[in-house]
């Protein structure tokens, strides 16, 4: 090859990658900025998996987990995230503090998702899949905030993608495979399966032979991870305990009597259209093209439709989801453009204007950049205002300082387990991360600590004491005022900082 073939061969690979790599560096440097310039996290859960991670060396497979005493994680505790907090483990012994290694895993993790997005598209020959893979960016700003969290979702949603490829392949060896990995690195085991079974039915609708190795093959997968696990046999202890949170989050807390995390309960439609304008978009607009099209679509392309729609009607069942069907709906999107570029191409109308070419591309590139900029200031909010600094540590030095090692002390706020996890890790609290662990623990105490939290008895010292077993009850600052009776006697404020107080129960 002589010298000018070269220099336009590496023209044209710069050219290609332009795209991407712009997009890559993009998400490095909104993701890095965040984790670098923010004060705390939106995602409270991120301390504990920082610290569990930092731990791991010292903890090993240990089946107790005292921290949570009201819980069934004391004596049975089970890693459901195992390859996610041994994957983090590395990044958080860097330094100190394990949240700076953490915040660098979960910035390499988040980009990691987009390439592998975009990986796929390209793979399966799709049209600008740099364009579709950045669409995901514009579905929402709680979106954006929710791939850029230290949650093991977020290897969920890495999975899921590279699953994608093997659904579309027919690779039911590969998903095998996956499967029993999906067991090993998340919470909900089937994600997998659950993708399977649309997308298989979406390929039969297109009037393809159904593949049932497919969701057979993901579904054998994830529960033979279940049975060869490091935690097995708690594993499907876990797997039904989070059959009931969901089961719980649906009821609402009204009728569950237990408030849970806000992601677990759906959104009204305003509510969801301000969240994720561009998301209802796509997934209203898709099933119509999808029915109109059929004809012209590929029977993989239906069966990822298929699969987006699920995961989309889960999503409004319950926000959980909205990490899955931001993914999916973009990819099933640009299929469908795949399939009907041809009908462009061969239209003497369009290729004959190119005016109206580049007018058509410009105003899908305002709507990406319109769509994301208007996310952005969603993003902005989660990552400022609602992300403020860790609120026990000054409290939790104390701790150290004043308490027992191990020594128990009262949380009433199921949330703030993170943080007491993160900073006071030398001592021992309640309830953490879910209220359905102690309520699978012991019911009675449980919902009794839950109506102390709601302030709907009045708090009592002796009874704590004697019910759960502590000597000292630790509170955010802001939560305080609410009761009004940790400031009158037999209570004691035995610390106080603007974040927090501790609370004697003398």
């Amino acid at each position: 090859m002589n010298p000018p073939q070269m220099q336009e061969g590496w023209t044209s690979r710069l050219k290609a990658w332009a795209a991407p790599g712009g997009l890559f560096l993009y998400a490095l440097l909104l993701f890095g900025g965040t984790a670098w310039l923010q004060k705390g996290l939106f995602e409270r859960d991120g301390y504990f998996h920082a610290r569990f991670a930092a731990l791991m060396p010292t903890q090993g497979l240990s089946r107790s987990f005292p921290w949570t005493q009201l819980s069934t994680w004391r004596e049975h505790f089970c890693d459901k995230e195992f390859l996610y907090h041994l994957a983090m483990a590395p990044f958080a012994r860097i330094g100190h503090d394990p949240i700076l290694g953490a915040r660098i895993f979960g910035v390499l993790l988040s980009v990691a998702v987009l390439a592998a997005l975009y990986a796929v598209l390209r793979a399966h020959r799709v049209r600008f899949p740099a364009f579709f893979t950045a669409l995901t960016l514009a579905t929402g700003g709680l979106f954006i905030a929710r791939l850029g969290m230290l949650r093991s979702h977020v290897l969920s949603m890495l999975l899921l993608v590279l699953g994608l490829h093997f659904l579309l392949q027919k690779r039911w060896k590969a998903l095998l495979a996956l499967g029993f990995v999906y067991a090993w690195a998340y919470t909900v085991p089937f994600v997998l399966l659950m993708t399977a079974v649309p997308f298989v039915l979406g390929t039969w609708l297109g009037g393809e032979r159904p593949d049932l190795r497919l969701p057979l093959a993901a579904g054998a997968g994830s529960v033979l991870g279940l049975a060869i696990h490091p935690y097995t046999p708690l594993t499907l202890e876990t797997f039904l305990t989070y059959v009931q949170v969901f089961r719980l989050g649906l009821q609402g807390s009204a009728a569950s009597g237990f408030e849970l995390g806000n992601e677990l309960y759906p959104y009204s439609w305003p509510v969801f259209w301000d969240i994720y304008p561009l998301l209802l978009i796509l997934a209203f607009a898709l099933p119509l093209t999808l029915l109109l099209a059929r004809k012209r679509l590929a029977p993989g392309t239906l069966g990822l439709g298929a699969a987006a729609l699920f995961w989309f009607g889960l999503t409004i069942a319950t926000p959980r989801f909205a990490e899955y069907s931001a993914l999916l709906v973009p990819a099933a999107w640009a299929l469908v453009a795949r399939d009907l570029w041809p009908l462009l191409e061969a239209s003497t109308w369009w290729t004959a204007r190119r005016p109206v070419r580049l007018a058509a591309g410009a105003l899908a590139l305002a709507a990406l950049v319109g769509y994301h900029a208007r996310s952005l200031t969603f993003y902005r909010f989660y990552q400022t205002q609602a992300a403020p600094p860790r609120h026990f540590t000054g409290a939790c030095t104390w701790m150290a300082a004043n308490l027992a090692p191990g020594e128990t002390v009262i949380n009433l706020y199921w949330d703030d387990f993170p943080e007491l996890f993160y900073d006071g890790y030398r001592q021992r609290f309640l309830w953490g991360l879910d209220p359905t662990y102690s309520l699978r623990e012991d019911a009675d105490r449980a919902k009794l600590l839950e109506r102390l939290r709601r302030h709907q008895v009045r708090l009592d010292a002796e009874q704590m004491k004697a019910r759960f077993h502590a000597r000292y009850l630790v509170l955010r600052a802001a939560r305080a005022p609410g009761y009004p009776e940790l400031r009158q006697a037999p209570f004691r404020v035995a610390y106080e900082d603007p974040t927090a107080l501790v609370v004697a129960l003398d």
